[in-house]
């Protein structure tokens, strides 16, 4: 199946299940990914200090972890950001996708591994392990965490396909077309999963051009991708596929897959959370219990600015993953989370760590509401015990 056109719609056969059932998994094969991961691992191991609002991996660390990885990229950068090494980028984005890199903020703000996540991690065989982060990257990897705003859902499944569907033939040659299939850190990421994953091989200059990283040259894709793309990417627009589907068609052909990970939800806080409440320079200090409703929180902070209750809203924060999260107001419609059901002990927010209220989607009022401290005791409601400055007009911005 040279012809891409002939992946495309096609069903499941023997054939495809013949090429798995051949594939060997360990740390490097069918690509270098289990590696590279146990590379990260140990790197990251109990904490990097970052100073990222997403704990992305820091600047300081990228060139040297990139030496480390099997086939490092080659570059004559400076400076490197985290995008200029897509293999990193994604890896860490497994990472995070999968909850064994997260972020803590005190005493210092660090990205480390979850223990409790790491335990499961080394009781996996290998098998396990490359398919769970298979699964992450399909299903729950997020561009959130890095700083880049998610087109819909979390995971990769639509990148890695549009990118596959435009190798028309087994062996792709790369020029130097901005506009062509690498245009895009979108594009360069999926690409070098890909190669993780041991669906394409792709080859590099071996000499960067001056203040560049090296280019991709040449794309070669292999008999597994075409089965993996045939079996994972091979869906409508709105079909919706997760973990246990691919648990479901995989685990015959690799009965090795016994176990995945388990994500745990956070633990209830109980206690009374003191919020710091900022508008530039003007803040307000207020406690609230744990069982209060993020609807009363809002009401609070209104209130405790003298602002009119008739506009919609939202809570904006990120989960232990790095992904977005939007809390919305009761009078809004299609969402995961409303603030009348999510209490305040139930918010994934670490102390130190900040949400955004943003009220009045016209007016755009954006208000900072940092988790300073909790303690034991359970108040009846939420009430101010501090502010700082004079309330600004609600309606007249130009004041403020």
């Amino acid at each position: 199946m040279n012809d891409i056109r002939n992946l495309f719609g096609a069903e499941f056969s023997p054939e495809h299940q013949a090429v798995l059932q051949q594939t060997k998994i360990d740390e490097r094969l069918p690509g270098p990914l289990l590696t590279n991961i146990e590379t990260l691992i140990n790197v990251i191991g109990t904490g990097i200090q970052t100073t990222s609002a997403y704990f992305a991996l820091p600047q300081r660390v990228l060139a040297e972890l990139n030496e480390t990885m099997v086939e490092p990229m080659p570059h004559d950068l400076k400076r490197p950001q985290l995008r200029s090494f897509p293999t990193l980028m994604g890896l860490f984005m497994l990472l995070r996708g999968a909850r064994l890199a997260v972020g803590e903020t005190k005493p210092k703000r660090i990205v480390l591994i979850d223990p409790a996540m790491l335990e499961q991690w080394q009781s996996l065989n290998s098998t396990e392990r490359f398919f769970n982060l298979m699964a992450c990257c399909l299903y729950d990897a997020s561009w959130d965490c890095v700083g880049m705003r998610s087109r819909g859902d979390s995971g990769l499944v639509n990148e890695i396909r549009n990118v596959y569907l435009r190798l028309q033939e087994k062996v792709t040659v790369v020029d130097d077309d901005r506009f062509g299939i690498l245009y895009g850190v979108e594009n360069s990421v999926a690409l070098c999963l890909l190669h993780q994953f041991g669906w394409l091989r792709l080859e590099c200059d071996a000499k960067p051009k001056p203040g560049k990283a090296a280019n991709v040259r040449r794309i070669e894709r292999t008999g597994f991708g075409d089965a993996m793309f045939v079996v994972t990417c091979n869906l409508g627009p709105y079909e919706n596929k997760k973990t246990d589907f691919l648990h479901e068609k995989l685990q015959p052909i690799f009965p090795a897959w016994a176990k995945t990970l388990t994500r745990s939800e956070p633990a209830f806080r109980e206690g009374n959370h003191t919020f710091k409440v900022s508008l530039g320079k003007i803040w307000r200090r207020m406690v609230a219990p744990a069982d209060a409703v993020l609807d009363e929180l809002a009401d609070a902070i209104l209130m405790a600015f003298r602002f009119d209750f008739e506009h919609l809203y939202q809570f904006e924060l990120r989960d232990a993953a790095g992904n977005s999260i939007n809390v919305v107001g009761p009078h809004l419609e299609d969402a995961s989370h409303f603030a009348n059901e999510m209490r305040i002990g139930e918010v994934p927010l670490s102390i130190g760590e900040t949400m955004v209220f943003h009220y009045d989607f016209g007016d755009d009022w954006r208000f900072k509401v940092t988790l300073e401290s909790l303690q034991e005791g359970k108040l009846s409601a939420i009430k101010v015990t501090a502010k700082s400055g004079q309330s600004p007009k609600q309606y007249n911005r130009d004041d403020w």
